[in-house]
């Protein structure tokens, strides 16, 4: 992939927390500077249009371009406008307030050209704009499993004038798993905060995320193929045809932690049906609220922990040179009989995408395979025998003798371009053998 950073939006909804009294005030004071956004973003264009038509006006009748810094004391037109502005909107934190000019001058230097030659009007905006906010001006924290973005909306001045001891507080509610894993990268610093937005769309509050990350560059070869096994003992055991090295997960972390959620889940689900008054409520959704949070902690731990380990493979394959991975395709799972049962669980397919998604950030070609047989299949010999698995753990080969650990065993069928095709080719001569 090309070398710049790819940048990338994403919008969550919000919930007022705390920072500026009650959610009617804050409310009142955030509209308020949203109306001025509109106007400062406005001015900018406006003022940028000014300079550039005296500038020519000069050039036509003098032969010479006006001189910026002797004209206006300033070495660039948007810190004249900054200082312009300023003290014409006193309620903006200074940083969101340049964020907001930034945001105009861009647009402005980008159809500079075309404004002046005809082909369209000079920019301008609307009312119920977004409101610019500076990446300095943002704080992302975890607080007591709630998900924080803490926003400095206000100057020093307005904080003093209503007596604001802090920034205001919205609770980012997290709805799905990529808005999970994009807030967990941005909060872990692997995506770089960018200049966000803080939008009204009536009846709710939304912070749209700017974030970025630069692709990495390495030497990748598309011929060396990276094979995935994904198991109940190892949840990842992945290895290069015909080397040693290997990359392993081991499965335990996620199976203890499940049994103990579940078991967890389950009597909450006991306490629901013999619970107090408190807990009834106006029916069964307060009844069994605390059995659905449980649920949700257990999606979030299984959706961060799939962050972690297909990054981890994925740096594992960037390091060892495999421009290629390739996976047994687990879609469909939960509804096929022929897969283990432990694999007819969401985890595993979710982190198939989530392996995808990083692998095309990096550069990485992703291939999915028919799993069936990869198990038995000796990857020295080829020979395809249910008895060639031992057990879970063991693998050793009925015709030629071959030992090793079972889920490496696969890892080595699988990559191997093609293996399903061969797998088919080398059933499909076994039984003409016994014919």
């Amino acid at each position: 992939m090309s070398g710049g950073a790819i940048t990338k939006v994403m919008k969550y909804d919000l919930t007022y927390k705390d920072g500026y009294g009650n959610f009617k005030d804050m409310q009142e004071a955030v509209w308020k500077l949203i109306r001025d956004t509109r106007t400062i973003l406005n001015e900018t264009i406006k003022i940028a249009y000014h300079w550039d038509y005296l500038n020519e006006k000069s050039k036509r009748e003098t032969g010479e371009h006006l001189d910026l810094l002797e004209e206006t004391g300033y070495k660039r037109l948007d810190g004249y406008i900054y200082d312009d502005l300023k003290d014409r909107f006193p309620d903006f934190a200074s940083s969101n307030l340049n964020a907001a000019i930034q945001t105009a001058w861009k647009k402005y230097k980008q159809s500079q050209k075309d404004v002046y030659i005809g082909k369209m009007t000079l920019p301008s905006y609307k009312s119920d704009q977004p409101l610019p906010i500076n990446k300095q001006s943002i704080k992302i924290y975890d607080e007591e499993r709630e998900h924080i973005v803490e926003l400095n909306l206000f100057s020093t001045k307005h904080k003093k004038e209503h007596g604001l001891a802090s920034n205001v507080r919205f609770r980012i509610n997290l709805h799905d798993n990529t808005q999970h894993a994009i807030y967990e990268r941005v909060l872990s610093g692997e995506y770089t905060l960018g200049q966000c937005q803080l939008l009204y769309d009536r009846p709710k509050w939304f912070f749209i995320l700017t974030y970025s990350f630069k692709p990495a560059q390495n030497k990748l070869d598309p011929d060396k193929i990276l094979g995935v096994d994904m198991g109940e003992t190892c949840a990842l055991y992945a290895s290069t045809f015909g080397e040693q090295g290997s990359f392993v997960i081991n499965g335990g972390e996620v199976s203890e932690y499940a049994k103990r959620e579940e078991a967890r889940k389950r009597s909450l689900q006991k306490q629901a049906a013999v619970c107090g008054e408190g807990r009834i409520g106006h029916g069964t959704k307060t009844r069994v609220s605390s059995v659905y949070k449980e649920q949700e902690r257990i999606s979030n731990f299984r959706d961060t922990i799939n962050h972690r380990y297909s990054k981890a493979l994925i740096e594992y394959a960037v390091k060892n040179g495999c421009g290629t991975i390739q996976m047994e395709d687990l879609s469909g799972i939960r509804q096929s009989t022929d897969f283990p049962k432990f694999l007819r669980h969401w985890t595993y397919y979710d982190l198939q995408q989530k392996i995808k998604t990083k692998a095309k950030e990096t550069g990485i070609a992703v291939s999915m395979i028919d799993p069936r047989y990869t198990s038995q299949r000796c990857s020295r010999c080829g020979h395809i025998d249910k008895a060639n698995r031992k057990d879970q753990a063991h693998f050793h080969c009925l015709k030629c003798g071959y030992s090793c650990n079972a889920d490496f065993n696969a890892s080595q069928n699988i990559s191997i371009r093609g293996i399903d095709k061969i797998i088919q080719k080398e059933l499909g001569a076994k039984a003409k053998q016994t014919d």
